[in-house]
């Protein structure tokens, strides 16, 4: 390979790793939130429902709901909120509505198969 192609090649390697690592550091977090409608997660913009599968005292584990599209049932998407990531009462506050959501959930589940 001719020093000139090297060159280029190592150019662009070196650039689009530039180009990643800068939009890693200024991608905005993720903000999580609870409104009237169930807890919600800001993400670049878009407001994506969440439903809670797991709570303990270390982790949430939330699946979000992306309507009835054929890939997200075959595939869905999880969001994995730990305890760190947050505030103490914030986290106090959605565990709590995690648990309330994964009981309601369960017994809507028993209901239906009677």
């Amino acid at each position: 390979m001719p020093a000139f192609w090297r060159a280029l090649l190592y150019l662009g390697v070196g650039l689009g790793g530039v180009v990643l690592f800068v939009r890693t550091v200024c991608q905005s977090s993720p903000q999580i939130g609870i409104d009237e409608q169930g807890a919600f997660l800001l993400n670049q913009g878009r407001y994506e429902r969440l439903l809670f599968i797991r709570a303990n005292s270390v982790q949430l584990i939330a699946k979000v709901d992306k309507g009835q599209a054929f890939l997200r049932r075959v595939w869905p998407k999880y969001q994995v909120i730990y305890r760190d990531n947050v505030t103490e009462d914030v986290y106090r506050i959605l565990r709590s509505y995690a648990a309330q959501q994964i009981l309601l959930h369960r017994s809507e589940m028993h209901k239906s198969r009677f």
